[in-house]
């Protein structure tokens, strides 16, 4: 964030598109290969796509706070690969800033990625990602929805293989494409096949998973609540004990008074 005026002048990588999304009030100048495609000012939640290899100018006029992310080529060519006609019509915009909610919020989401770190900052942060290319793509012309089918489940095995590498790697960090490739898929098939299976995303079900052993290891009297946390890859104590909340109802130390109570 910044209070003096200040010229950016930057062109995108071949294989990245660039997204930004404002996080307060701006007062900006906004060009893209040459062209003025905004001047004036730009509210919280203002979103800008910029396509691989263009060159972009922009004038700050005053503070500004930004959300920068870059988007590879390959994740949109693999959100893109069921319906690709979509992809031909996708950022093709004039570059103009736009208001999507669904897209501001998970990019707000991201921001907690790196805060969440650990073992679930991955999964989570790739889960998100895909998510933004796939809003981004449903918002472009395509085919209706009664042509769209419901993503079927994953096949037997393929859904055990998925399953044993997560009870593999339960204490690691586990992102969404090692997962997906011990499936043979590519994540955004595999996440859609696993939720039509599950009836979860596989970032809930890798952190339910997570408190379903943490509670096995919370019965023993001598297993502190700190230890079990890093050995089931939680970063802190505090991110564990939510999760655990969020789950089971109470906090950890809680839930095993109750059950030293019942027991």
């Amino acid at each position: 964030m910044k209070d003096e005026t200040r010229h950016v002048r930057a062109q995108t990588p071949d294989n990245f598109h660039f997204m930004c999304i404002g996080l307060r009030r701006m007062d900006i100048r906004l060009s893209v290969s040459g062209r003025p495609v905004h001047d004036g000012v730009l509210t919280p939640g203002m979103i800008q796509v910029t396509r691989p290899g263009v060159t972009t100018e922009c004038v700050f006029r005053g503070a500004y706070d930004e959300l920068h992310l870059h988007i590879s080529n390959d994740l949109v060519a693999e959100c893109a690969s069921k319906a690709p006609e979509r992809r031909n019509h996708l950022f093709m915009a004039d570059g103009a800033p736009f208001r999507d909610q669904v897209i501001e919020r998970l990019g707000l989401a991201l921001l907690t990625a790196d805060e969440l770190g650990g073992t679930f900052g991955p999964i989570y942060a790739d889960s998100l990602s895909i998510a933004i290319v796939s809003r981004l793509l449903a918002s472009r012309p395509a085919v209706s929805d009664a042509e769209r089918s419901a993503p079927s489940g994953l096949v037997r095995w393929r859904l055990k293989r998925a399953l044993d590498y997560i009870e593999a790697h339960l204490g690691e960090p586990i992102g969404l494409a090692e997962i997906a490739a011990a499936t043979g898929l590519t994540r955004m098939h595999f996440a859609a096949q696993f939720r039509a299976a599950t009836g979860l995303r596989p970032h809930e079900y890798l952190l339910r998973r997570r408190v379903e052993c943490a509670q096995q290891l919370l019965l023993s009297p001598n297993a502190a609540v700190i230890d079990v946390a890093v050995e089931l890859g939680f970063q802190t104590q505090a991110h564990f004990t939510n999760v655990f909340k969020r789950f089971v109802g109470q906090p950890p130390h809680a839930w095993r008074q109750t059950r030293s109570r019942v027991a």
